[in-house]
Parts: structure tokens; sequence; C-alpha cells
């Protein structure tokens, strides 16, 4: 590029097989919406949020996303290639700030002609002396007026029901940096409001959140929200960027909002339905999901995603730290030193290398060791339980197979109070002399890491999820920390407050009769992240060696639990389980 058109250092082009859209941006009323990302400076952490950003954008799959660290080098001629600029740059503390006037003048020209802009939480605090700019970007940090307490669970509330934005959104909470006494530009308009309270002062906020205006015919978008990638991972926050960016390109808002979000307008009772494809297979109550079976899909490995209680989803299938966590799955670690579990791909999510998520879009995840599926056989049942049975082979990369799985996986029907448990049963036979299940190794291991010893049926939780909860038969074996593990209880359970505020959480049954000796609870408790995981690590304590003679039997039931639940009702089911 010469020295008269944009440095771009990194370029995200998101095409997943459209056409790449050219022109003019008032030419384009359909195909997908050109954004530019600014980034490279911001008082946040913008090398971890603009990734982010990204993949939001990205994930929607009506965009096209280009990112620069240079905005200093736009030109009008660049900016009118894109539809909207997203904003997550700033020149803070250096209020005083300019541009040069040939840029000020090109940008007021870009976005009175029609131009987009959308403003992320800090990514409009620039400028301070170039009224415009504060116009088109409507909010930002008052000196010595606007203040913030540490980062905390807001409630978002109080949507306007008539724009575009915000429609159909109902009250959800995410936890971020709430400030308060923002500099809003005089006459931008409110659609929604955050209120908090700070646990550690009883300090109450009230504040409008989420804004929109107009100059000249461009349109433009701003919110306090989204301090990190913690708060921009929220569902809600997400909805409305990805609505606010139609919006900003003048195209109508197809988002639609998420089934977590929208009203509960009662039906008047169940009307429960199949949904099956040739690679699902899910139970429907009237519109709303209530979980799905997948397997012969892009991940490769069967698993249940979503599995819900009050249409939001307990699962987190694929996140961006760990995209095999595949919701609620069964997977080996190592067989015969081959890894099953990870990804071939190099998945280091950052600087921008979402060069591997189109790769996988079009390729499908690969790991070194295969799990195949070789048969499966649905039983729908008249009362809307389910059984499903598999056949699976495991065998490396265009290797023979070394060992066998039968797979009987049996739903139960919804209850009254929304409850219903799957019962897993997995049995493992070698096809060659010695079949060795490992994994990485534990603390105290050559080679140990605290974060190894993982494998086995595993649940990865929503990331929208808050205030986790962990409850176990032995009060003495407290799950505390980052990392809990080594602890041998027949169940546990981990809960959590929905992004709507609900309570809801899902508990493993061990059957003791069919399990091994080396298994101990694998918990992960994370809330920054968020990451909350847990397991029965079934070799935890020890590799499981398996001659061509022999099997492996495993028995487990998964409870899904709306609302509050303790010690004593998960008993009761853990005794119901055995005495079946």
């Amino acid at each position: 590029m010469n020295g008269s058109n944009i440095l771009i250092r990194r370029v995200i082009l998101i095409s997943f097989a459209f056409a790449i859209i050219s022109g003019c941006m008032n030419s384009k009323k359909d195909g997908l919406i050109n954004i530019l990302i600014l980034s490279g400076k911001n008082n946040h952490d913008w090398q971890k949020t603009t990734p982010v950003l990204v993949k939001i954008y990205e994930d929607s799959r009506l965009f096209t996303i280009n990112v620069t660290e240079m905005p200093d080098t736009l030109t009008y001629n660049e900016l009118i290639k894109y539809d909207v600029v997203v904003s997550n740059w700033n020149s803070y503390p250096d209020s005083a700030f300019r541009m040069t006037e040939k840029w000020e003048n090109d940008f007021l020209r870009y976005v009175k002609e029609g131009g987009g802009v959308v403003f992320i939480h800090a990514g409009a605090c620039s400028f301070y002396n170039w009224n415009e700019y504060h116009q088109i970007g409507i909010g930002r940090w008052r000196k010595d007026v606007t203040n913030h307490g540490k980062l905390t669970k807001g409630k978002i509330y109080g949507f306007n029901r008539i724009h575009p934005v915000t429609k159909g959104l109902r009250d959800f909470y995410i936890v971020d940096e709430i400030w308060e006494k923002a500099d809003i530009y005089p006459g931008a308009k409110a659609l929604a409001s955050v209120t908090a309270t700070d646990e550690t002062d009883g300090h109450s906020i009230n504040e409008k959140a989420v804004f929109v205006n107009h100059f000249g015919q461009g349109r433009s978008f701003f919110t306090i929200l989204g301090h990190n990638e913690r708060s921009l991972l929220n569902t809600g926050l997400q909805t409305m960027l990805l609505r606010a960016t139609q919006w900003a390109a003048h195209r109508k808002v197809t988002i639609d909002v998420p089934l977590c979000l929208k009203e509960i307008i009662p039906s008047g009772g169940n009307n429960l339905r199949w949904e099956q494809s040739d690679t699902t297979l899910g139970l429907m109550n009237n519109s709303d999901i209530i979980w799905q079976y997948n397997f012969n899909n892009r991940f490769h490995k069967p698993y249940f995603h979503p599995v819900t209680v009050k249409n939001s989803s307990l699962t987190c299938p694929s996140p961006p730290d760990h995209p095999w966590h595949l919701g609620l799955w069964f997977s080996w670690k190592f067989i015969n030193g081959v890894n099953y579990w990870e990804y071939l791909n190099d998945f280091k999510w950052n600087e921008y290398q979402m060069e591997i998520g189109r790769r996988v879009e079009e390729t499908g995840y690969k790991s070194a060791g295969i799990t195949e599926l070789q048969k499966i056989d649905v039983l729908k049942n008249s009362d809307f339980s389910a059984d499903v049975r598999m056949e699976l082979q495991y065998h490396p990369a265009g290797g023979d197979a070394v060992m066998t799985e039968k797979r009987n996986i049996h739903v139960s029907p919804p209850f009254s109070n929304g409850s219903y448990f799957t019962d897993h049963e997995n049995i493992f036979n070698p096809l060659i002399d010695e079949v060795v299940l490992d994994r990485t190794p534990i603390e105290g291991e050559p080679g140990g890491s605290y974060g190894g010893g993982y494998a086995g049926l595993s649940i990865r939780f929503n990331q929208d999820y808050t205030s986790p909860e962990i409850i176990v038969p032995i009060d003495s074996e407290k799950y505390e920390g980052v990392y809990s593990i080594n602890k041998k209880n027949n169940w546990l359970y981990m809960g959590f407050n929905t992004l709507t505020g609900e309570k809801a959480g899902i508990c493993i049954l061990q059957n003791l009769k069919y399990t091994t000796p080396t298994t101990s609870w694998y918990v992960i408790n994370v809330p920054e992240i968020p990451f909350f995981y847990y397991s029965p690590a079934v070799i935890y304590n020890g590799k499981i060696v398996l001659k061509k003679d022999e099997t492996l039997h495993l028995k487990y039931r998964v409870w899904i639990l709306p609302g509050v639940t303790g010690k004593e009702e998960i008993q009761a089911k853990y005794d119901e389980y055995l005495n079946e």
C-alpha cells in the first residue's frame, strides 16, 4: 500500500463463502455490511477486546470486518468503503489531542453523508475540544465528574420498545465497569439504563447506558458497557452491538432477540414436538428448544447443546478460549499417546488470528485422534423421552481403529417444573492387544500441571452466567479456588444466576458400580473470564490400561435443574438413581 492509502496492519476479511461487497456505502442496500474497527490505542485493553469484537461480528455472518491500528491515516475515500466504523480506539487521557484539519473534515463528511459509527465504552473518549465529534460519539469520560467502582453485576433494563436496536429485549444482567455521570451529548436518545449496587460499600448506581444520535444523514450508537472481554462475551450486549451496527448502516435490523432474552409468554400449556435432521435430534416446546443432541457435524464429536431451562441455555459450545469444549460431551484425552481432546489447529485467540476460524468453517475441527461415529439409532418415545444408541470407533487420523464404544443415552421427558435428566452409558472395548487411556500429567508427576488430569464426561457452562454455586454431599469437601480436583464425591452440582437473573444448574450423578478408582471430580471456576467447567474425570488419578479382552463400562445421570436446589433434594435424586 502506498502512503495515501490506509495502513492496515492486520486485515480480517470474513467472507464465509459470501461474495465480497464493493462500492460506495450508499449503493449497498443488501448483502454483507462492510465495517472497519478502529483499534491500536485505548486506555483499556484493546489487544484483548478487539479480537472479541471481530469474533462477535464474524459469528453473525452479516459483516465483512476490517481492522486498522492507524486510524489517523484514514481519508474520505477510504472511509466511504465502509458502511460503519466501530471505534475501540481513543486518545484518552490526552483530551486535547486533535487529528489534522483534513482528517476531521473527511470524517465529518463521511458521517454527514450517511456513514454509521458505533462507539463501545471508552471508544468515544477522544477530541474533547471538538464538539461535532462529541455529538457523533455521544458519551465520554468527564474528568473529576465521571467515576466508576470495581467490576460489578449490573441490571440492564428500561429498553426503548420501539427503537430497532432494543425492541423486544427483556432485562438482563452483565458484569461490567459501570460508569456514573458520563458526559452525554445533549439531545442524544437513551435506549436503556443500568442499575447496580457496589457490594463493597453498598453504593447504588442508576444510569442511562445505551444511546443513539444523528449527525446529518449519519447514525451513531454509544454504550457505556463493554469495558473488557468478559463484558463483551455477554449475549445481551452482543445483541445490541450487532443490531446497532445494522441500524447505523441504514439496514433493516434482522438480528433476532435470542431466546433467552425474549419475553416469556405463557402458551396455555406444553406443545412438545420433535425436531430432527441428519445431524441433530431436539425436543421443542412450541417454538422454544428444550435440548438438542448433535452428531456428525464440524466438531466431529457427539454433544448436547443447547441444554436449556426456561429458555436459557446452560451449555456453551466451542468457546474462544477452548473451542474443543462442546457443551455436555464425552471425550478422551490421550489414547496410546494420541490426542483426541484438542484440535490440531493453533488456537491462540489473540493477534486477530481469525484466519483459523475461516479454515475451520470450511474444513471442520480435526484432532490427531478421531472419534468416529459408525452407527446411530434414534428412538423418539410417545412420552417425549428419547433413546439414542451409537457405535463409535477411535483411531489416529489416517490409522486403524484401536477401540470401539457403544454409547447409550436416554433423555427423560421434561417434568412439570421444567427439570429433566439424561442417562449416559459408555462401553469401551479394545481392538488391539493394549489400549492406554491417559491424560496430561497432574501436579507432582514429571511434567505435571495443575491443569492436568481431565478426560471423560464434561460440562462447559454458559459464559453469560454469574454467581457460581457448588453443592456436594459432604460439607467438608469444599470446592474453592480456580481448580478444585481430587475429590471423591458421588455427585456434584454446579449452579448459577442466568443472564436474566433466574437460578439454574446441572448435577452429575455417578453410578459407583460403573466407574473407576481413578475418577476424581475436576472443577474449574473462573468468574473473571468466565470459565465454568466440571467433570467426573475418569483418569485423573492414573491412566487406565485395557487389554484386548477387557471392557470399561461407565454410567452417569445428568440432572438439569431450574430454580434453587439443595443437598437433600439432590441426594434424594441420587438414591432414586441407584435404586432403579
